[in-house]
């Protein structure tokens, strides 16, 4: 519990401004979103686009202004999503593995003394800390602005989706923790996932451009999160359970990696 307390206060100011920062962005919206239906502008913008725009980002405009959660499924929960759960891994990764064992931080714990997995477990916990407060605080934010402007938002499609959302961080959050693990410069294991989630990013994207261009989606762990599907009424069981099996075997695969990591100061 001391080195978890010890992580997370090392690691409070960027876990907080995820948090608070996205979740302020979504009451915004979500507040100006009556007067944003009323003007019907967004509506017009959405028509006059080329379809296979529209395509790509998954933005079905007959939906869009429906209720606020369909508009941030096309909206937040969309490309902008997706860069900020690759930036929020990148950040974990690069705050709790790169740094540390560049700077020879961890090599300190080691002495203290603490074992490699209780480093692995402390930090696994507070990933799941910020994850909790990131999709915590966003669903909260938009349950604030249904109280005091009466959106009629579907409580059970908003939870559902911090849900896949919060899934897709652990998910990316212990991969780029492994990735960062396999390295000795916090650099290059910042770009070397940074390049691979951008893949995954790209890949998501251009399965969009035409249906022969489908399969690039399997490519892409963002496939597992498909915000707009949800708002449309499917439930993503097994989106939700391949994501979990997926955080556990990179769970494992944290453990296994770090204990046999070489820490040179």
């Amino acid at each position: 519990m001391v080195l978890i307390a010890s992580l997370f206060k090392q690691n409070r100011s960027w876990i907080l401004g995820y948090s608070i920062g996205t979740s302020l962005y979504l009451f915004f919206l979500a507040s100006v979103f009556p007067s944003i239906k009323e003007t019907g502008l967004i509506e017009g913008k959405l028509e006059s686009l080329p379809p296979e725009l529209l395509e790509v980002f998954k933005i079905d405009p007959t939906l869009a202004m429906d209720n606020v959660i369909n508009l941030l499924g096309g909206n937040y929960y969309g490309l902008i999503f997706y860069v900020l759960a690759i930036l929020f891994a990148l950040t974990f990764a690069s705050r709790l593995m790169g740094k540390p064992v560049d700077s020879g931080e961890v090599m300190l714990f080691m002495a203290a003394p603490i074992s490699r997995r209780a480093y692995v477990s402390a930090s696994l916990v507070v990933l799941l800390i910020a994850t909790i407060l990131f999709v915590g605080l966003n669903g909260l934010s938009l349950t604030l602005a249904d109280v005091l402007f009466d959106l009629a938002i579907d409580y059970g499609v908003m939870w559902t989706l911090q849900l896949n959302a919060g899934l897709i961080l652990l998910v990316l959050g212990a991969i780029a923790y492994i990735l960062a693990s396999l390295f000795d410069d916090s650099t290059r294991s910042y770009m070397v996932t940074g390049g691979l989630f951008a893949l995954f990013l790209i890949a998501n994207i251009f399965s969009g451009f035409s249906e022969r261009l489908e399969w690039l989606e399997r490519l892409s762990l963002f496939s597992l999160f498909d915000a707009n599907a949800q708002v449309g009424g499917d439930v993503p069981l097994l989106s939700l359970l391949v994501l979990s099996g997926l955080f556990l075997f990179a769970a494992l695969a944290c453990y296994a990696r770090f204990t046999r990591k070489d820490l040179t100061i």
